[in-house]
């Protein structure tokens, strides 16, 4: 996958906090479970297409659901197929992505770009 180095999202990730709806049009929507969305998003700055996954477990002990969330810049409707066709860890595989993981037991989110 292709560097989005255009946009807003990539020298500033943590612009991708708020509501989606201010930061990004929504293009498409593949799932929409209760634990599991995704989406094809669009920045409403630069037009950057972005394959969006949201997950969250359950944990039935604590009720501290872990959840985590991943924006995968895609440029091509191939990419978009080789996405939705991978599981939820199977994304974990592609670069660059931007990654905002909560697990259990966390203060906080962390958000990152891994490349």
């Amino acid at each position: 996958m292709k560097e989005p180095t255009q946009c807003a999202l990539w020298s500033k990730p943590e612009r991708v906090n708020g509501p989606t709806r201010e930061r990004f049009e929504l293009v498409r929507t593949f799932a929409d479970e209760s634990h599991l969305l995704r989406y094809l998003l669009k920045c409403r700055e630069c037009g950057q297409l972005y394959f969006f996954e949201f997950y969250e477990e359950v944990d039935w002990v604590d009720g501290d659901d872990p959840q985590y969330s991943t924006y995968i810049p895609v440029e091509t409707d191939a990419e978009i197929e080789t996405l939705k066709a991978v599981t939820h860890l199977g994304l974990l595989q592609f670069t660059p992505r931007l990654q905002q993981d909560y697990p259990k037991g966390a203060r906080g989110p962390t958000l990152r770009w891994v490349k």
